[in-house]
């Protein structure tokens, strides 16, 4: 099964864009229900956040591994939570519509959540929710950050 894209176009160059996604500690505390961020190292993050699924209801540390693409102006991650029931993949990219001028550019945010056991199956609908509501605040919070940058 393919990882669903959400996507969003800004009246902000591609470069302005890159610059600023391609710094993990821009976008992570974007997420929803974020508390707070500690860097472990240049591509390892924990992520503390407020995780409210079905009776889950708590803060969860995920771990973030981020990897850079400046060919393909891509940050893709892998994360886990530190008791490893909760799993991820995605990417956050910028490209430039070939059809439009260049202060214009696509974000693409793809988030891929699985938790594991029992407990997987039957949240399969609520994970589904949760993907698309992370997905969007987070990309309508990219785009208030990136046009209140360009004035």
């Amino acid at each position: 099964m393919a990882i669903e894209q959400y996507k969003l176009q800004l009246n902000t160059p591609l470069m302005t864009v890159w610059d600023f996604i391609s710094i993990p500690e821009n976008w992570l505390p974007l997420l929803p229900d974020f508390i707070r961020l500690n860097q472990l190292s240049l591509t390892t993050y924990h992520v503390f956040l407020y995780l409210k699924l079905g009776p889950i209801d708590r803060e969860v540390q995920l771990e973030f591994n981020i990897q850079l693409n400046k060919q393909t102006h891509s940050v893709d991650f892998t994360f886990h939570s530190t008791t490893g029931k909760v799993t991820g993949y995605g990417f956050l990219k910028a490209d430039a519509p070939t059809t439009t001028t260049t202060t214009t550019t696509n974000l693409t945010l793809a988030i891929e959540v699985k938790l594991s056991g029992k407990t997987g199956l039957l949240f399969k609908p609520a994970l589904t929710s949760l993907k698309t509501s992370w997905s969007q605040e987070t990309l309508n919070k990219l785009a208030l950050l990136l046009n209140e940058s360009e004035n």
